[in-house]
């Protein structure tokens, strides 16, 4: 996969997506913003269809938190340890299924998702339920959560946990993704209904 497509989310489905492709499969209703995220995914429309979301405080505390874990405390942690790994799984007629792990450790299969947040560990756990359990979905076998928390500047609190696998959320990853794949042929119309709309607004304007 180009790996620049990964911040124009075009001609894959990710971990950003999970909650998407979950929620599809327990029922969820389509709406036009679910459309253009999957028209992006399949390649219909180019990731400017996207809104981006802004960079804030949190963010950025979350990546100076993923520099101090990867350059003071991952070593201790395992030898094998990886930084920035991309899982892969492919289905026919699906986009690209991928994963980008904050840590991967080849020797055990491992994944390691850390996050830095305010709350408890198991409010964190259950706001990424469907992010973590992702990576279940294209084969790691295990799952950390590497949870940081307190101030940057002073001593972080940091929490570790082992993601169970939730068999129930796999089953609506898997009814999710089918019932993506019979609606390509709507996610296309729809795609070249907005593409037509949009030139016909800049041919009249």
């Amino acid at each position: 996969m180009d790996l620049s497509n990964i911040q124009k989310r075009s001609g894959y489905l990710g971990g950003t997506d999970a909650a998407l492709v979950g929620r599809l499969g327990g029922g969820l209703q389509v709406r036009l913003n679910h459309f253009l995220r999957l028209a992006v995914a399949y390649g219909d429309l180019p990731g400017q269809y996207l809104s981006q979301p802004p960079k804030t405080e949190a963010m950025e505390a979350g990546h100076q938190f993923e520099e101090y874990f990867f350059d003071d405390i991952a070593a201790n942690w395992t030898p094998h340890i990886q930084r920035q790994h991309i899982l892969r799984r492919s289905m026919e007629g699906l986009p690209a299924l991928v994963a980008h792990a904050d840590g991967y450790d080849p020797a055990e299969g491992s994944v390691l998702e850390l996050k830095f947040s305010r709350y408890r560990t198991t409010e964190v756990m259950k706001r990424y339920h469907w992010q973590l359990q992702w990576y279940y979905f294209l084969g790691a076998e295990k799952v950390w959560l590497i949870h940081g928390s307190g101030k940057l500047s002073e001593d972080i609190y940091i929490a570790s946990r082992i993601v169970e696998k939730d068999a129930q959320a796999q089953k609506q990853f898997m009814a999710g993704l089918f019932r993506i794949r019979k609606m390509r042929h709507t996610i296309q119309q729809m795609a070249e209904m907005i593409e037509l709309k949009d030139e016909n607004d800049e041919n009249n304007y």
